[in-house]
């Protein structure tokens, strides 16, 4: 059932939750170990309909950030490792990494936005590897991606708790909370490499 739903939550982002998905806090932490955001608004929904607060599902969604972070971690590592082995990837490793210094360079003192916001609607593992580029400890890497990515969920909370409010729909609401998930940080993202 969970594999089902997450093949389908992938072809169609607004899919309802199904009936036998487990509910509570558990069901709404599972949505939210989803990688790149498309959990976001079926758990606030789901979490929102079970009687969840806004407190309540910030503190689920922080637990999916380290729960991810305990998996992208060693998978970023092995990458890594076979960057070191194979002269293709590490080529394109190369030229990423040579991009993302000069975005952010190490000990700038603009690094940690750089990072949150890269996290900010990109994900967990593109910030942690900015950071990591910008010679960011494990520690210090985490925290701002983390942080980062807690904003993007803010958002993601906000927006569709606010459209299933006012349209009444949990389809649309979801929907609707997944464009302002993807407009909103690009817009931010342009308007800081403008301004910075």
């Amino acid at each position: 059932m969970i594999v089902e739903y997450l093949q389908r939550l992938t072809w169609d982002p607004t899919a309802p939750v199904p009936a036998r998905w487990p509910g509570g806090w558990w069901g709404v932490l599972l949505l939210f170990c989803i990688p790149g955001g498309m959990g976001i608004p079926p758990g606030v929904l789901l979490g929102h309909h079970g009687g969840l607060g806004p407190i309540v599902m910030s503190i689920l969604y922080f637990a999916s950030d380290v729960v991810l972070a305990c998996v992208f971690e060693p998978m970023l590592i092995i990458l890594a490792a076979l960057a070191r082995r194979l002269p293709l990837l590490r080529r394109v490793a190369n030229r990423v990494l040579a991009a993302i210094t000069r975005t952010v360079p190490a000990g700038s003192t603009s690094a940690p936005i750089g990072i949150a916001l890269t996290a900010f609607g990109a994900g967990l593992p593109f910030g942690r590897a900015l950071a990591a580029a910008a010679g960011f400890s494990l520690v210090s890497s985490w925290l701002f991606t983390i942080a980062g990515d807690m904003a993007y969920f803010g958002l993601g909370m906000a927006s569709t708790l606010w459209f299933d409010d006012l349209l009444g729909d949990p389809r649309m609401a979801a929907f609707a909370g997944l464009a302002v998930m993807v407009v909103i940080p690009v817009m931010i993202r342009r308007w800081h490499a403008r301004f910075s």
